[in-house]
């Protein structure tokens, strides 16, 4: 008897499961909506039965227990995961920093808009490192490129804390801080396929669930870098946070990777991709196979990850900007609720995985697009900070609930011999080059007419949606037969 224990304070439930002892992960997490969840589809959700005592307290501590296999490669999934996440978002919740460290003194508006052009810098890695690693990972195995992920993460992300500053190296420290951000993105590029097909490769069932642990590492990456600052702000003077605590965050990295390493380097290659290997069904040209055999596929993929990422990016971006631009909330209480849009998503990304495993993936992404249909004008047009929590939390509510299909989607839909450059590829690139963009993008329509702030997004909603209805249900795929995933 497996079971899921949350504890927080003097708040208690258990999510019962007759199979194993399943993973860990910890993660705050609200219960009232498993508690209405279950009770509307308990037909649905039979396989995940729970008792819940005072489950309308929010902010439970989740702990998965499984065995120690499993729990292995579902920590060795997250860890890396987690890491390059906490690295880009450390970026931007410390961008006034890192301003008036690695650039020349000027007004602080403009500083930002530069340090927000190297984190974008960023960005255009992202494909590289999947075309790359995914390669690689298609080649050689999923494990060494993990190892390597995880390595080339944890030092671009920590080196940051020990840069020397503009004042002490001029030009020479913000060129230094651009390679390591072209390093993290490069990395990231090939950490997510990795994670998500380590874990997806190791389970035969449930895959939505067990997907949803590596898609609940953007949340709790968001949540950390924006807690690190937060509590850091609230005990050291603004003096020593520019002087030397700005730092601090970034240095937890080192401390993570050597973990990280650790783990990694316990877990097994997985058996799908060792059969695979056996059976010489490996490609010489990962990428070649993928657009030859798969391009069908890989269109729909990317344009399913295209809205979902546009949704991220518009919630976490866009919407705080536009009332933080109109003195409605301080950046401070925007930070908090956008707090609020990574405990959503988190705890949504669990619901969302859990439930596509009984109706399917497609279902998911088709369900996520709706509800941000149905939020996008209001959250734009309505002004109050009391909404703009109320919002970003269901911006969380429409990213989370798609994202673990979304990423199952674009894992299962490719054969084993390319399956790490193909979700590589659609996820970064869709990404990098049309969810990354979306709040610029929102902002230069806003500017010819307020009315075209969300038909970025819509657009990309609608050709999900389309994208949905087109592509084959994944989630009865077995990832070891080969015909399920071509293109015919």
């Amino acid at each position: 008897m497996a079971f899921i224990l949350g504890v927080f304070g003097n708040n208690l439930f258990f999510i019962a499961n007759y199979e194993y002892f399943y993973p860990l992960v910890s993660t705050l997490v609200s219960s009232w909506p498993l508690s209405v969840l279950y009770t509307a589809f308990p037909l649905y959700l039979n396989d995940y039965p729970y008792i819940s005592l005072d489950v309308f307290i929010n902010s439970y501590l989740l702990f998965f227990f499984m065995e120690k296999v499993q729990r292995t490669v579902i920590s060795a999934a997250m860890i890396g995961t987690i890491l390059e996440w906490y690295g880009i978002f450390l970026f931007s919740s410390g961008a006034v920093y890192i301003g008036a460290a690695f650039l020349p003194k000027t007004n602080a508006l403009t500083a930002i808009a530069s340090v927000l052009f190297v984190f974008a810098i960023g960005f255009f890695m992202r494909p590289v490192g999947a075309v790359v690693f995914g390669h690689y990972g298609d080649k050689i195995g999923r494990k060494r490129m993990l190892i390597l992920t995880l390595i080339i993460s944890g030092l671009s992300t920590g080196f940051v804390g020990v840069l020397p500053t503009y004042a002490q190296s001029g030009v020479s420290a913000i060129i230094l801080l651009i390679i390591l951000r072209l390093l993290l993105g490069f990395g990231l590029g090939g950490e997510w396929g990795g994670a998500m097909l380590l874990t997806l490769e190791n389970f035969k069932k449930k895959r939505g669930l067990w997907g949803s642990f590596v898609q609940s590492t953007v949340g709790i990456g968001l949540i950390l870098g924006a807690v690190a600052f937060l509590i850091l702000t609230s005990i050291l003077p603004s003096s020593a946070m520019y002087a030397w605590g700005w730092r601090i965050p970034y240095l937890l990295a080192f401390f993570v990777l050597v973990i990280g390493v650790f783990i990694r380097l316990r877990i097994p290659e997985t058996p799908i991709f060792e059969a695979a290997k056996k059976e010489k069904e490996i490609q010489k040209y990962p990428i070649s196979g993928l657009f030859k055999q798969h391009k069908l596929n890989l269109l729909l993929s990317t344009l399913i990850v295209a809205s979902s990422g546009t949704i991220y990016y518009v919630g976490i971006t866009l919407i705080p900007s536009l009332y933080e631009v109109e003195n409605i909330v301080t950046v401070h209480f925007a930070q908090i609720a956008i707090i609020g849009f990574g405990l959503a998503e988190i705890l949504f990304v669990f619901i969302g995985g859990i439930i596509s495993d009984k109706v399917g993936r497609r279902v998911m992404a088709i369900v996520a697009n709706l509800v941000f249909i149905v939020i996008v004008f209001p959250s734009i047009f309505l002004r109050g900070a009391g909404l703009l929590i109320i919002f970003l939390l269901l911006y969380g509510v429409s990213h989370g609930i798609g994202y673990t299909s979304e990423g199952d989607i674009i894992s299962e839909i490719f054969p084993t011999n390319v399956r790490y450059t193909g979700n590589s590829f659609a996820y970064q690139f869709a990404n990098a080059y049309v969810a990354g963009p979306a709040p610029y993008a929102s902002l230069a329509l806003g500017a010819i007419s307020e009315f075209l702030y969300p038909v970025y997004g819509l657009i990309f909603s609608v050709l999900a949606i389309g994208s949905a209805l087109k592509i084959k249900e994944t989630k009865d795929v077995d990832l070891e037969g080969e015909k399920n995933r071509n293109d015919k």
